[in-house]
């Protein structure tokens, strides 16, 4: 089994296994990656797991530091995108939906309904996409338009 495909079956692992997450998370919060490499390798070593787990000449500590390092990035991207999102709730519900942005989405096959797609929406969706997809990332554009974002809601006071 290869590097990558490990490392995304134990990053899958991580998400669907609610008592391992918050080991991580805790460990994460205070700063300490290593604490998490260990909460994961002890995880690993003592659980009902697929038998690659349990083989330690497979389970490496490089493997365990670049799950790590993975979750810690796409978990700070999600929390920064729920940050995000209530941000944009609270100035639409202070100062009225209409205020919020959105671009042009799909139009209707006869051209007479055209959804505009907020940034509400946006924003949900992408957080959606980290926690569903592990290839998925925001490009540079979407990083911009969060900042665009930020920036917008946060100048309404």
């Amino acid at each position: 089994m290869s590097t990558d495909i490990q490392r995304d079956e134990l990053l899958r692992v991580v998400y669907t296994t609610p008592v391992l997450k918050v080991k991580l998370d805790e460990s994460l919060e205070v700063g300490s990656k290593i604490n998490a490499i260990k909460e994961l390798r002890g995880w690993c070593e003592t659980s009902d797991n697929p038998d690659w787990l349990k083989n330690r000449k497979r389970v490496s500590l490089r493997l365990m530091k670049d799950v790590v390092d993975k979750y810690f990035v796409r978990k700070t991207i999600s929390d920064r995108l729920i940050k995000l999102q209530n941000k944009i709730e609270l100035c639409c519900n202070k100062h009225g939906y209409d205020k919020m942005g959105s671009r042009r989405g799909a139009k209707s096959k006869d051209g007479l309904y055209v959804h505009n797609y907020t940034d509400y929406e946006l924003v949900e969706d992408h957080i959606k996409f980290i926690v569903n997809d592990l290839h998925w990332y925001p490009s540079y554009s979407e990083y911009k338009e969060y900042n665009r974002m930020w920036k917008r809601y946060n100048a309404f006071k």
